[in-house]
């Protein structure tokens, strides 16, 4: 009798903590992403084009660049990356020749040692390295939080009434 009370007691306990932190909102304490302004140029004399670089890269922003600058070359310059999918780097190009939106491996850029392999970069370009997907995602990662959570109860529960006796 005295297992059968302590499990409802802890059944109780755990679905009201649930339903309380349920309505408490949750912070994620992350410092946000922030888009600068960078130039980079080998002389004065150097003409410059404008590119924008977002996503999953340690310093996003507007980037200032020679023209025989390439894709490699700009993610370099912005520090590397940070937990980013580099399989699908989302190249936006408004040049009236290559107008369109193309996804490049860079990891492939990268093996790749023939001339061909440079993604060469035009004005007013626009460049996303997205995040990699978790290999977990948090709804999952919640549950099994939960399940080990009342696995914890019920096996504490019974080596308490087992002792007990």
């Amino acid at each position: 009798m005295k297992m059968i009370r302590l499990f409802i007691g802890c059944v109780y306990f755990f679905s009201a903590s649930q339903v309380f932190s349920q309505n408490l909102p949750t912070f994620e304490l992350k410092e946000p992403q922030r888009a600068a302004e960078f130039i980079y140029r080998n002389s004065a004399k150097e003409s410059l084009i404008g590119v924008q670089l977002m996503g999953a890269v340690r310093k996003p922003g507007l980037y200032y660049v020679p023209l025989d600058t390439d894709l490699l070359k700009l993610v370099t310059l912005a520090g590397g990356t940070e937990e980013a999918d580099l399989t699908k780097v989302v190249v936006r190009k408004v040049e009236p020749k290559m107008t369109g939106v193309y996804e490049v491996d860079l990891k492939k850029l990268m093996k790749t040692t023939s001339e061909s392999r440079t993604f060469q970069l035009n004005q007013d370009d626009f460049i996303y390295v997205s995040q990699k997907e978790p290999w977990i995602s948090n709804d999952v990662s919640k549950s099994i939080t939960i399940v080990s959570l009342i696995t914890s109860i019920v096996l504490t529960a019974v080596l308490i009434d087992k002792n007990s006796n």
